[in-house]
């Protein structure tokens, strides 16, 4: 009997000794994912996370980062919306345009502005130097280049036209061209105006014949939030903690990029991100970031006016602030 009992004993020291040899370590477990879409210009911080992961301590701890590519706004929204992510990049008139349609999403966070200053880098129109644009005016009869119909590049285009006494699709039509074909659409007359970011601004004005007739922050005449960074809402209310760290990493490479540029833009260089020639990029004019990532909703507001009784674009008023919680940004 006695025998018996021992022979119990040891078989179930045994199977308690294999349970404990296949079960996880205590605190094991994979972190959260955040499935994470973005885009392919002024978004250096955020491409800057999964090229030097080093600088991100709670990645891989907290949360796992998983970067997805998308060419729009509208591609990275219809992606929530059929639960493929959980947060990422845009800017913010076009969460201004999805909130009210049911998105739900909040803006956590700010990537970068368009503002005025030698020092930064403002999204701006070109013309052809030999050409009869002198001003905005003369646009009238005129097609001007827009990456996209109702984005912040048509948006700024139909301020300027507005400010200079112009009827938009009436007197100035705006016609959708990548950025990429932008250059030789105005040097072929295909447009009268093109929209220029960089790294295109800064190699068609190396080639010549071009030259800048207003910029974004000129065309509404104040600076302003061009990209934001959002999660959704379920995620916000299911994963605080996550978000607070994912955040934190993410405004300490925002401060590390300032402080590091050109380092910074040799990492994106080398992990892909950017393929236009190196020493060209690293020499470029950036947008302004704040270093804290805070976002200007005050200019927000401005755009939702400005979207809902200049240009008919929004039914009725929207509160921009509602569409910002920035509570889980550090302290």
């Amino acid at each position: 009997m006695n025998g018996r009992w021992l022979l119990r004993c040891v078989s179930c020291v045994a199977l308690v000794a294999l349970a404990w040899t296949f079960a996880p370590a205590p605190g094991s477990a994979e972190p959260p994912l955040i499935r994470f879409g973005h885009g392919f210009a002024a978004e250096e911080q955020v491409w800057l996370m999964a090229a030097r992961p080093d600088l991100t301590p709670g990645q891989g701890t907290k949360y796992r980062l998983k970067m997805i590519a998308f060419q729009g706004n509208p591609e990275r929204f219809q992606a929530f919306l059929a639960n493929e992510l959980d947060a990422g990049t845009a800017p913010g008139l076009a969460v201004i345009f999805a909130v009210p349609q049911g998105l739900g999403i909040k803006i956590v966070a700010g990537i970068s502005q368009e503002a005025a200053g030698k020092e930064w880098f403002s999204t701006t129109y070109m013309a052809k130097d030999d050409g009869k644009i002198k001003s905005v005016k003369d646009l009238k009869g005129g097609t001007v280049g827009i990456v996209g119909v109702k984005t912040a590049t048509d948006l700024w285009a139909r301020a300027a036209f507005l400010n200079a006494g112009l009827v938009p699709d009436r007197d100035v039509k705006v016609v959708p061209i990548a950025f990429p074909a932008m250059g030789a659409a105005v040097r072929s007359d295909k447009v009268t105006l093109g929209t220029f970011v960089e790294p295109f601004y800064s190699a068609e004005r190396a080639k010549g014949g071009l030259r800048p007739l207003f910029t974004a922050v000129e065309a509404v005449g104040y600076d302003h939030e061009l990209l934001d960074l959002w999660f959704g809402e379920k995620f916000l209310s299911v994963n605080p903690d996550v978000v607070r760290a994912f955040l934190a990493d993410y405004v300490a490479v925002t401060r590390y990029y300032l402080a590091h540029q050109a380092e910074a833009k040799r990492d994106l260089h080398k992990a892909g991100f950017v393929r236009t020639p190196l020493e060209a990029y690293v020499q470029n004019a950036d947008w302004k970031r704040d270093p804290a990532a805070r976002v200007d909703v005050g200019s927000l507001k401005k755009l939702a006016t400005l979207m809902h009784e200049k240009l008919g674009w929004l039914d009725k008023p929207v509160n921009a602030e509602q569409m910002v919680d920035l509570s889980y940004l550090p302290k």
